[in-house]
């Protein structure tokens, strides 16, 4: 909180100046001026009685929350055992690809790039991981079978091998064999090396025609196989790329914030990785990531608990629930047992950082917390909700030094934080659309055409940001 001269605090001027008149009253003619000893001591003194009179205004202000610095007020927390919730770190998934038999040590260091020359968002592994080494594939060995069979024509064999992650790439070429109206032999199909969990095995007839799958063998062990599988049966080709090295493994944010919310792909910079790692990506969006509190956040949050009594109202039910991390926004639905109607039963609906569904974790600790409050005959019941997705098309017009593609990275934001804001059973009003984006830098004007009314979910749905789109 800024410190202000008031009846506790005296600037240094205030201090030496009244204490000059002081001195000046019990001794008329004595020489006050700047080049004084008496005003230099004087100013030096008060220097020191400042800092006096400024610890004492901290102090009081650190009295009581409504004033109280960063640091008191997390201690005032402390006393009404409402900590200050420092966020979470996004977490998910990483996989790497690259050489057979390279070791993903924890603490790997990989990144997001957000753009608009911003920093990286880095994020770093949880576990150990390797890299599958399968090896490449040998040809196996081919010979025809006298029996009859639908074989007819010049084959010839190749073999990939199949690992937890994925498929390699083709072998070696088999001799060619020739049956007529047979089968074909396979032996000595090649064993796969470490991380193998089983091969393929594909053809093609007189050379020309492209190679197709004609078995799986899910298993590393097996060295023989019997083709008599029909031509026109064949459809799948062997893969284009090798995905079989590669390695998932487990990894979250190095710092906390919604930052590190980053969607499917975004992750693909590699920083401080094993010389064997050729690339990275999170197939799927990393989440959880919440913002520290502000401490005016916190203090609100706080001068609230204080204010209200706790009786397990409604109200209650949500603050309780908020103090969670990891809970956004919390939702009560009196009488209400999981969307049936029910009389000594509260629903309570929670939400992550914007928006998203919280994790299991999440809610049995708000479910753990809300039964400490043994509220009496009462049943509690915290879940989360159903997605639905709002798509929104604006059409907006620009000032005369910007163009549409220049805001439209701060109009998407503001329409995907705005439809976040909506709580479970929320309206999304149009007029608050228009109230996100109107007075954004560079925006004169804005039209909504997508949602054509208010549209408002049911009481347990939240909505959440779709295709935005912005003329």
């Amino acid at each position: 909180m800024p410190i202000t001269a008031d009846a506790m605090f005296r600037t240094r001027d205030a201090i030496a100046n009244a204490m000059l008149v002081a001195l000046q009253g019990a001794i008329p003619d004595l020489y006050v001026g700047d080049d004084g000893v008496v005003r230099i001591m004087y100013e030096i003194e008060a220097a020191q009685l400042e800092n006096a009179f400024l610890a004492n205004q901290l102090l009081l202000q650190d009295i009581w929350p409504q004033t109280a610095s960063s640091a008191a007020l997390r201690l005032h927390g402390q006393t009404y055992a409402q900590p200050f919730k420092l966020g979470e770190k996004a977490e998910g998934e990483l996989t790497f690809s690259g050489e057979g038999g390279t070791v993903i040590d924890p603490g790997t260091e990989v990144a997001a790039d957000p753009g608009n020359s911003l920093e990286p968002i880095v994020f770093i592994t949880k576990e150990i991981g390797t890299i599958p080494d399968p090896g490449d594939a040998l040809a196996p060995t081919v010979a025809v079978n006298a029996t009859a069979g639908t074989l007819n024509g010049t084959y010839e064999y190749r073999v990939t091998f199949l690992t937890a992650a994925g498929e390699g790439p083709v072998g070696d070429l088999s001799a060619p064999v020739q049956p007529t109206n047979q089968q074909v032999n396979l032996t000595v199909i090649p064993i796969g090396g470490p991380g193998t969990t089983g091969r393929k095995i594909y053809r093609r007839r007189n050379g020309i025609d492209p190679f197709k799958l004609v078995t799986t063998i899910n298993d590393n062990v097996a060295t023989t196989y019997t083709d008599n599988i029909a031509d026109a049966s064949l459809t799948t080709a062997p893969p284009e790329t090798d995905t079989a090295h590669r390695i998932t493994v487990d990894a979250i944010a190095k710092l906390v914030g919604q930052e590190g919310n980053v969607v499917p792909g975004a992750i693909a910079m590699l920083i401080d990785v094993p010389s064997g790692v050729t690339s990275v990506i999170n197939l799927a969006a990393f989440l959880d990531g919440e913002n520290p509190e502000s401490i005016e956040q916190f203090r609100a949050r706080l001068l609230a608990y204080i204010r209200m009594p706790r009786t397990g109202s409604p109200t209650d039910l949500k603050y309780w629930a908020e103090t969670v991390n990891g809970v956004e926004e919390a939702t009560v639905f009196n009488n209400d047992n999981l969307g049936t109607p029910q009389n000594g039963h509260a629903t309570i609906r929670i939400s992550g950082p914007a928006g998203a569904i919280p994790d299991a974790e999440t809610i049995a600790e708000t479910q753990a917390l809300l039964e400490l409050k043994d509220l009496i005959n009462v049943t509690l019941h915290v879940t989360t909700f159903t997605q639905v997705t709002q798509a929104v098309t604006v059409d907006v017009t620009t000032d005369a030094e910007h163009t549409i593609g220049e805001v439209t990275p701060s109009v998407n934001d503001a329409i995907n934080d705005y439809i976040n804001s909506i709580p479970v059973n929320g309206t999304i009003y149009r007029s608050g659309i228009i109230d996100a984006i109107f007075g954004l830098d560079g925006v004169d004007d804005v039209t909504i055409s997508v949602p054509a009314t208010n549209v408002t979910a049911t009481a347990t749905q939240k909505f959440i940001p779709g295709t935005v789109t912005i003329t």
